[in-house]
């Protein structure tokens, strides 16, 4: 971390569109406003900031430029109100902003000499809970171990923020995160009770537009139906969240998506005018490497020559897109690529420290099922035992991969088989989730039994099932293997149609 490093900026310009209603608007003509004022940091009092020019009068539309000269490095307000020719002021707006050091040997920064954060509600500079650190100019990888554990259930927001040595503040850098619900059968998990999504602008939690739903512990396979029509050409993000009963909120999943132009001759498809690409971290749009290119409506085998020397050793990305002439963004094309260790007696190659697979899913870097190795540069010849025991007859991928002591992970390698233990209408209790007969996420076929199908608990897993009070199990058959057990708790129910 860094306090309060920039490019060199001294002014600051908001353009600012100020609306007064009049609290019987339909009855009473609203009055003109005659006034608006704006102050930075300390407030003079109503009448006492700085005048602003504007045009309109119930709309007004006015610009400040800030001279941002005389002031200090660090944190600071501006704010800004309106009055009307009643004489009645509206509530201040204000927007918090940085002016940072300049990095310049000239002038040397100060050093970091306190870093707090806080979960939740901001209890004001200074107040938040500290971290032990030692003063310098710079806090690279700095942790933070934070006890969750008298936090409720739901969606939370974790903020820190640093003060130099001449007591300017960082801006705060906030991070979303979920604690989520036990997965056992002592707490019983609360059913969702709303879904709601939203396009490109999130209104707000309980704003979005709601899709209709039955209350559930678990929502699989959900659909939602949006009408594009009135979309414009162009990247678009659809975004979805759900609520449970004691009101705690999922994070949001996010996609992006791509609404084309129509290939037909009544609307033109208008001209690709830029065409940018990036390595690893994305700079946004419009601020990634250009390349040189001729506008038009098609650009066929593009080549990008990009230089690897400056990139250390390992797994990178590449991401391409373009721009057209009417400012809409394609979506991101990303490739992911190795470059190997040389092999030199210059570069000694690191041992590989992790290898882990995982079936037809990928579950993530770091979360696939591990192998058992022992750590060296090279490993030829890995034998290891695929867990196939809830992976039905069928065709499926196999994914392997390898971690080196740098953090550098290998490029995916897989492989098709044909099998599994499975017969295509078994379904076996996994168990990972809870103890719920249930929830589809316990089963390897991620759904619950029906009538129909042959059902086998293995012994060993997370969870036995449990029938809960109100539920109705069904099977055709029902084989429980040593060592496993399924309990049909007082009111459940387990039928078995053999």
């Amino acid at each position: 971390m860094k306090c309060c490093q920039y490019k060199k900026q001294n002014r600051l310009a908001l353009l600012l569109l100020l609306v007064l209603q009049g609290w019987m608007g339909g009855i009473f003509a609203q009055p003109a406003i005659n006034k608006i004022e704006y102050y930075i940091d300390g407030d003079p009092g109503y009448g006492n900031a700085t005048n602003l020019s504007f045009t309109g009068t119930s709309n007004a539309t006015g610009t400040i430029n800030l001279d941002l000269t005389p002031l200090n490095a660090g944190v600071h307000v501006v704010g800004v109100r309106s009055r009307d020719a009643n004489g009645a002021w509206s509530l201040d707006n204000k927007w918090i902003f940085l002016k940072p050091y300049p990095n310049t040997g000239v002038t040397p920064q100060p050093n970091v000499n306190r870093v707090e954060w806080y979960l939740d509600e901001d209890p004001g500079y200074g107040n938040a809970t500290p971290i032990s650190i030692t003063a310098v100019q710079n806090l690279p990888n700095l942790a933070i171990n934070i006890d969750l554990t008298p936090l409720n259930q739901g969606v939370h927001i974790v903020g820190i923020r640093s003060r130099d040595a001449n007591g300017a503040w960082s801006l705060d850098n906030k991070w979303l995160f979920l604690k989520p619900y036990p997965n056992t059968g002592a707490i019983a998990q609360p059913n969702i009770n709303r879904v709601e999504w939203f396009m490109d602008n999130d209104p707000g939690y309980g704003n979005a537009t709601p899709i209709s739903i039955t209350a559930a512990q678990n929502l699989p396979n959900l659909a939602i139906n949006i009408d594009l029509t009135p979309l414009n050409q162009g990247v678009h993000i659809v975004g979805i969240r759900s609520r449970d009963a004691n009101g705690a909120w999922s994070l949001d999943n996010k996609w992006l998506f791509l609404k084309p132009y129509p290939n037909t001759g009544a609307v033109p498809q208008p001209n690709i005018n830029r065409v940018e690409w990036f390595l690893d971290t994305d700079p946004g749009y419009g601020n990634a490497t250009p390349i040189s290119i001729t506008a038009a409506q098609n650009l066929p085998n593009l080549a990008i020559n990009i230089d690897l020397t400056p990139l250390g050793q390992g797994v990178h990305i590449v991401g391409i897109r373009s721009r057209d002439a009417n400012g809409a963004w394609s979506l991101d094309n990303k490739w992911i690529f190795l470059k190997p260790y040389t092999g030199t007696s210059a570069t000694v190659q690191p041992k590989v420290v992790r290898m882990e697979y995982y079936i037809d899913t990928d579950p993530g870097y770091g979360n696939g099922t591990a192998v058992t190795i022992t750590s060296a540069t090279n490993i030829p010849s890995l034998v290891f035992d695929a867990d196939i025991s809830t992976v039905p007859n069928g065709a499926h991928k196999l994914g392997i991969r390898s971690l080196d002591e740098n953090g550098a992970w290998s490029i995916d390698n897989e492989l098709d088989f044909t099998g599994g233990t499975l017969s295509s209408n078994s379904y076996q209790w996994v168990g990972n989730v809870s103890t719920a007969w249930n929830n589809a996420a316990n089963w390897s076929s991620n759904a619950v039994p029906a009538a129909t199908n042959n059902v086998i608990i293995p012994a060993n897993r997370p969870f036995n099932p449990v029938v809960a009070n109100g539920v109705t199990a069904n099977c055709k058959t029902l084989t429980v293997n040593p060592g496993a057990s399924v309990t049909v708790a007082t009111g459940g129910n387990l039928k078995v149609n053999q």
